[in-house]
């Protein structure tokens, strides 16, 4: 769920982000054309890695980001690194990493200590984000 959430985030912020900088434009019809191509973009993005996510803030924020994704230990790429990590786990989990049924023998690939630091992470990044956009 916390990667969902990633996604939303990226989806709904690149859209807002683009929407302010089209709001700019005389041509109505170019600002069109671009929001139906982030449209698109979008209904595809489906796993947010942080090549896609800092290529879609570049196309459509105008603004690059990755330099702004550093906190604490955090460098720009332990920051990319990282939420690859988390985008492949997800993708792991969701297409079922480990047998369906009552099988108790088998570990969960996601323990309680790491959603909570997936949960941390995906907080200062959003906040890195923000930094970036603002």
């Amino acid at each position: 769920m916390a990667m969902t959430a990633w996604e939303t985030y990226v989806e709904d912020r690149v859209q807002e982000a683009a929407k302010l900088r089209l709001s700019c434009l005389q041509d109505s019809s170019i600002a069109t054309f671009v929001k139906s191509r982030l449209d698109d973009e979008i209904k595809r993005l489906h796993n947010p890695t942080s090549d896609k996510t800092i290529q879609l803030f570049r196309d459509y924020a105008g603004k690059d980001i990755t330099e702004s994704w550093a906190w604490n230990n955090y460098e720009p790429k332990l920051v990319r690194e990282r939420l690859n990590h988390y985008m492949k786990l997800r993708g792991d989990v969701v297409h079922r990493s480990r047998p369906v049924g009552n099988d108790t023998s088998v570990a969960h690939a996601v323990k309680k200590e790491d959603l909570e630091r997936a949960i941390s992470f995906l907080k200062e990044l959003v906040k890195a984000t923000e930094t970036a956009l603002n």
